[in-house]
């Protein structure tokens, strides 16, 4: 045992003759009050093998801890093993059991520890599964994070941290933001740089080196549980993964509704949700580490905000022109009418971009995007439903620039029945307007398929042209 730690382990004088095996020699047969990196103590008692959370400075848990220890079997601990008893009940109501319910039985010498004393001993962690030996390694980091003060650090710590964050960093290489490793490349490289500095002969008896080790060996063995690590060949791991993906499919209406839905966003909508679906259903996806959720889940705010702000600023200004129409005299009553309903539209458009904007720079919590899409997912109409709402400041400013358009024209039509000069300028408008209109709508068109790789356009052309030649020549040959 190493005592060179002396800030950190002392004698505890104060304890009298009420302890296990008392003797006016010292150090193995006394109780040594240990200090954590963190301030709080534990005690040790280094003959015994013995580890306590409980302060036994009061007569009462020592006496409950000294009845328990002897239905433990301390002589089977061979060197590098010890016990830590926790107490289960008051020290008011003290019997035989009152630590032996959660006795952590340690094993230093094979970094496990396990509440079956079998598990632990010299020969058997070896015979252990993948998974078993796991969880014990992973109890023998947590308890050695928590009373690191006592031992000296286990020479596998800086081996096995370096190896893990290796393969952390490689996997961040290769799997981008979908990696699940509990650390981004960035803190795999703080962590690696911290793990080297710890390796040199400065920080052999550091206790805060033990207590960064036996945390981060922690959470490594954490991770693999979680991964169920050493059970899955690669095959039946992607199975597995694919199988877990495969239930999160959302809630799908009953067809009679999905006709209606789609009908009403390929057509009323002009297909304007399929983009919002797209940006709702990506930012549900688990993907890659929890940090991850929170960014995509800002990313999807921000976007928001962005394009309902552009939207807004665009329907306040047709408002501003659809009300100046409106106060033009003498206009004709269908034109009024489409004004009436731009000026409705745009309202919509802005009432809903605020109120949507408002909400959602409101909730930029992680937990509230968990709420969020774990709604959606169960809503009724399911992601398609989400993206009509979504869709409504943009879907609600297209109406109100028809509609608009449509009492402009009305207007200019509506003067036609006037002199030749009228009726000539009515439709030069009316022309140019047509023109305007084409070139607008193959914009339009232009701009909603470049993001994809169409072929069937070429297909079309092909079989158009293939068809006239083919008619050509039939022709040719009849006559």
């Amino acid at each position: 045992m190493d005592y060179s730690r002396s800030s950190t382990l002392l004698n505890v004088p104060t304890l009298g003759d009420n302890i296990f095996a008392h003797t006016e020699s010292e150090k193995d047969d006394d109780w040594r009050l240990c200090i954590h990196s963190q301030g709080w103590i534990y005690f040790y008692h280094p003959r015994l093998k013995i580890v306590t959370d409980h302060d036994i400075r009061e007569p009462g848990i020592l006496a409950a801890l000294e009845d328990s220890r002897s239905h433990y079997p301390l002589d089977d601990l061979t060197d590098g093993m010890e016990v830590q008893l926790v107490q289960t009940r008051s020290a008011a109501k003290v019997s035989e059991n009152s630590f032996s319910s959660w006795n952590l039985t340690i094993n230093h010498k094979h970094c496990v520890a396990s509440y079956n004393f079998e598990e632990v001993r010299n020969d058997n962690p070896a015979l252990l599964g993948p998974n078993r030996l796991n969880r014990c390694r992973r109890l023998y980091w947590n308890y050695l994070w928590k009373h690191p003060s006592h031992v000296p650090t286990p020479p596998r710590a800086i081996e096995d941290a370096s190896d893990a964050l290796t393969w952390f960093y490689t996997d961040n290489l290769i799997s981008g933001q979908k990696s699940t490793v509990p650390f981004s490349k960035s803190e795999c490289e703080e962590l690696s740089r911290v793990v080297r500095d710890l390796a040199l002969p400065s920080n052999t008896n550091s206790i805060s080196k033990t207590t960064f080790l036996a945390w981060l060996m922690r959470e490594v063995c954490s991770y693999r549980d979680a991964e169920s690590w050493g059970q899955h060949t690669q095959k039946s791991y992607a199975e597995r993964t694919q199988k877990f993906r495969s239930h999160q499919s959302t809630t799908n209406p009953p067809p009679f509704i999905d006709f209606i839905i789609n009908f009403v966003i390929n057509v009323l909508f002009f297909g304007i949700p399929h983009t919002y679906r797209a940006h709702v259903k990506a930012t549900s996806e688990f993907r890659g580490r929890l940090s991850n959720v929170q960014k995509n889940w800002e990313s999807y705010v921000e976007r928001l905000v962005r394009e309902y702000s552009h939207f807004l600023l665009i329907s306040t200004v047709l408002l501003s022109a659809t009300v100046g129409f409106l106060a033009v005299p003498d206009v004709p009553e269908g034109a009024q009418v489409a004004a009436y309903i731009s000026t409705f539209a745009s309202l919509g458009s802005i009432i809903v971009g605020v109120f949507s904007i408002w909400r959602h720079q409101a909730n930029t919590r992680t937990a509230d995007s968990y709420t969020y899409m774990h709604n959606i997912q169960h809503n009724y109409f399911g992601f398609y439903g989400h993206a009509i709402l979504l869709s409504l400041p943009p879907t609600l400013l297209v109406w109100a620039i028809l509609t608009f358009t449509i009492s402009v024209v009305a207007s200019i039509l509506n003067t036609a029945s006037g002199a030749a000069w009228t009726k000539l300028s009515t439709w030069s408008v009316v022309a140019i307007f047509i023109v305007l209109l084409l070139a607008v709508l193959l914009a339009l068109y232009t701009f909603s398929i470049v993001w994809t790789l169409e072929r069937r356009t070429a297909k079309i052309w092909h079989r158009l042209t293939t068809f006239c030649l083919g008619l050509k020549i039939r022709t040719s040959s009849a006559a």
